[in-house]
């Protein structure tokens, strides 16, 4: 695990100890989320903007988050497919499901599953199309299905980011 996956597991333990709860259930401007999110980008190489529109737009940066109309959970919104085949996760739906509530489980199936995507459509696509590859699947999108607002949403997302102060 890199040291910049364990500073911010231990800035989000120290937040719960100390009773700070809201830094990690949905505060977007959290020195843990933010930390989180530069280390995933560090180790995938995907830009760390889009992977903080993503966990805003799935999630607003709640990793106990769950999607009342799909089985997708955690801060990016991972559903059990996509956590084995890219976090190598094992066990049943509910299993897995439950190991996606896990932030470094739950980031490094998003963003694994995000650089995927990004080579396979950057190509082809701009931005705010292909991102939504990672809502809808390959398959329906390679179908044709599209979801504008959720690309819309991501990039309004990610043109928040800004660089953290540590």
């Amino acid at each position: 695990m890199s040291p910049f996956i364990l500073i911010a597991i231990a800035i989000g333990i120290i937040a719960l100890s100390l009773g700070a709860s809201n830094m990690i259930a949905g505060d977007t401007n959290s020195a843990w989320l933010r930390t989180l999110v530069l280390a995933y980008s560090r180790k995938t190489g995907v830009p760390a903007s889009l992977i903080y529109g993503v966990v805003m737009q799935e999630s607003r940066g709640n990793p106990r988050a769950q999607n009342p109309s799909d089985p997708s959970t955690g801060l990016m919104g991972i559903m059990p497919l996509i956590g084995r085949a890219y976090a190598n996760l094992t066990g049943t739906d509910a299993e897995v499901l439950e190991k996606l509530f896990d932030p470094d489980a739950n980031m490094t199936a998003g963003t694994n599953f995000l650089a995927h995507l990004q080579t396979r459509y950057a190509s082809k696509y701009d931005f705010q199309v292909w991102v939504q590859a990672y809502n809808l699947g390959e398959t329906k999108f390679d179908k044709g299905t599209r979801v504008p607002a959720y690309g819309a949403g991501v990039a309004q997302f990610a043109t928040q980011w800004s660089m953290p102060t540590l």
